[in-house]
């Protein structure tokens, strides 16, 4: 019998915060109760009331502040220690003591490799913490392959405490009918490129708007899924887009579906959860050739050098009809490889280590 609580703080908060790392916890928390064994529990420490609709209805919520300090210095441990958590899985950092064995998610190695793309809050605590976390963690979890490289090389880690847990696309992410009729509806589109994540110079959003523009398809819109802000409108220079905000899984899962194309032109990732959610759901993927998105696509996407250029070409061939109907053919069998059950079996075999 092994007990593991996921630190999923981030879960469920009212504005959007870095969304990668809260669906990874919450992907984590369903992923871990799915493939349980008898006698095994999953908790969840949560600190917004909105992570309640977000995580697996029979994982147990445990309160957590979501105040940085005392999180880590009291609630957490604590929350463990009523749990009878055998093991603990924190995101980054984790609480200088535990009562039991933690793991240690870390999605990239982004902080050290590209400093420059942080601010310097950002870059301080970072450099400061994860390292040390890491350090005291049992085992470090990375998200691909490629990010296990760069973190062993970045951290100086030993390669056996670094082990892959892949995530899963959600249950939302699937083909589906009728999508395009409830996006027509929903917001206003018909024919368009989509493009998902966090706002940031690392999301590569100029590149895609200028090969967009190189590409002169009439009719053919950019759609941004995401904060939409002052800064990320900077980042286009100008060209048009239509920013669609913060949306549900539901909504989402449509907007891969209905898409002409969905692009991925980031500058490097870890992983790269929307090239999966949109391969899931049958939308022909164009995805930059950097860090792991080369790893999670396959086959089953057009990969390119992230420049305007070899994005406009990439997003021209995805266009192709024969070759639309192959990826959105091809798509939803490459992302079954990264199923709900391989994320549990792989975590519950980092836990049991850690338990041991």
């Amino acid at each position: 019998m092994t007990r593991v609580a996921v630190d999923c703080h981030m879960v469920g908060q009212p504005l959007a915060g870095d969304a990668g790392n809260a669906r990874y916890a919450a992907g984590l928390v369903s992923a871990l109760v799915e493939t349980a064994a008898l006698g095994d529990a999953v908790a969840a420490m949560t600190a917004w009331p909105g992570a309640a609709d977000a995580l697996h209805p029979n994982a147990e919520r445990l309160d957590v502040t979501a105040r940085n300090t005392r999180r880590l210095t009291r609630d957490a441990p604590r929350a463990l220690r009523r749990f009878g958590a055998g093991v603990g899985v924190f995101t980054y950092v984790c609480p200088p003591r535990t009562p039991c064995p933690v793991l240690l998610a870390v999605h990239d190695a982004s902080f050290r490799l590209f400093p420059e793309w942080l601010d310097r809050r950002a870059r301080i605590v970072l450099n400061t913490f994860v390292p040390a976390s890491a350090g005291r963690a049992h085992a470090v979890l990375a998200l691909s392959r490629t990010a296990k490289a760069d973190l062993v090389a970045a951290l100086e880690l030993d390669p056996d405490r670094v082990v892959v847990v892949s995530p899963a696309p959600a249950a939302a992410f699937a083909p589906g009918a009728d999508a395009a009729e409830r996006v027509r509806h929903r917001f206003g589109l018909e024919r368009y490129c989509l493009a998902v994540g966090d706002v940031g110079p690392r999301k590569n959003l100029g590149a895609l708007a200028e090969a967009l523009a190189r590409l002169g398809e009439d009719g053919l819109e950019l759609a941004l899924v995401g904060r939409a802000d002052g800064a990320g409108e900077a980042l286009l220079g100008g060209r048009p887009a239509r920013w669609l905000g913060v949306v549900s899984d539901d909504e989402l899962a449509d907007l891969y579906r209905a898409a002409a194309v969905t692009a991925h032109p980031s500058l490097y990732e870890g992983f790269g959860l929307p090239v999966l959610e949109a391969m899931a759901c049958g939308s022909p993927v164009v995805a930059s050739d950097r860090g792991a998105l080369p790893e999670v696509a396959g086959d089953a996407a057009i990969v390119v050098p992230p420049e305007p250029g070899p994005l406009a070409e990439g997003i021209r061939a995805a266009l192709e009809p024969a070759t639309a109907e192959r990826l959105r053919a091809a798509g939803p069998a490459r992302a079954s490889a990264y199923s709900v059950e391989a994320m549990g079996r792989a975590a519950w075999a980092a836990a049991r280590a850690a338990s041991a």
